[in-house]
């Protein structure tokens, strides 16, 4: 959500998303960014803590803007109950560890996202992601890092990059954030693309309009046949007292009840 269209903020944070992120960075131009910086916060400072998450996209740590943005974030901690945390872009592993420990310092309970959408972040995704735990999620910049690649944005040009950040998101135990689908007419793209990405391990995917978070929800939802099997793995796995079983004529391993204990996680039943 545009960090400069206030007037859009309540109706992004009724949308049906996790969080909502509001963008202080690309949405906003520069001669924007005070206004826009000082809306945001004016809008955060009236919501409590339990009215649903607020992240705030600052501008890169490399930057006037960012820099502006994190001193005034930081300087309106106490006000800001319901700022749930910041989203770093083009993040590196020296911007994490920066910000996470300026956060530290004031001992605010905000989390981190970082946002990969360079060379760099991408080949430095495996050690962020490991620097800080208030880093809760990793997102894919596909828009930038496509330009800097020199290649399209699309599915093929992007899926090592894709695989990569989901790798080192799984492997840290974060959250991992699919970038948003920007052909708004082509729902049924739009649905290929989120099959394909969920299949690859991402755990999430941004939106860019209002009609996409029930689009994501529903897609992530698991399938009732699904969670059915999974119980029964987790069955069958408590009745061989953690040894590998069969179920159905299938090995049942290791791998298999992690997956079974993740389904169940993502419909709220614990195993």
């Amino acid at each position: 959500m545009p960090g400069n269209r206030p007037e859009r903020f309540d109706k992004a944070a009724s949308a049906g998303a996790d969080a909502v992120i509001i963008d202080l960075e690309d949405a906003v131009a520069i001669q924007d960014k005070e206004t826009a910086r000082s809306a945001a916060l004016e809008w955060i400072a009236g919501r409590s803590s339990t009215a649903g998450a607020v992240f705030l996209r600052i501008n890169g740590l490399r930057t006037p803007a960012g820099i502006a943005d994190l001193a005034a974030v930081l300087e309106a901690a106490p006000s800001i109950p319901g700022l749930a945390g910041l989203l770093l872009p083009k993040a590196r592993a020296g911007d994490v560890a920066v910000v996470a420990d300026l956060i530290d310092h004031i001992a605010a309970p905000w989390e981190l996202g970082a946002l990969i959408e360079t060379i760099d972040g991408t080949e430095e995704a495996f050690a962020l992601a490991r620097l800080s735990a208030r880093l809760s999620f990793l997102m894919f910049g596909g828009a930038d890092l496509a330009a800097e690649l020199g290649v399209e944005i699309g599915w093929d040009p992007l899926l090592a990059a894709r695989a990569r950040l989901v790798a080192a998101a799984a492997g840290a135990g974060r959250a991992s954030v699919d970038m948003p689908w920007i052909e708004l007419a082509d729902v049924a793209g739009e649905e290929a693309e989120m099959r394909k990405s969920f299949a690859l391990g991402f755990t999430s995917r941004a939106a860019i309009h209002p009609a996409q978070p029930p689009r994501i929800n529903a897609m992530l939802t698991p399938d009732p046949a699904a969670l059915d099997h999974a119980r029964r793995v987790m069955a069958a796995f408590a009745a061989s007292k953690g040894s590998a079983c069969l179920l159905d004529g299938r090995l049942i391993e290791r791998p298999t009840i992690e997956q079974s204990r993740r389904l169940l996680a993502r419909a709220g039943e614990t195993a």
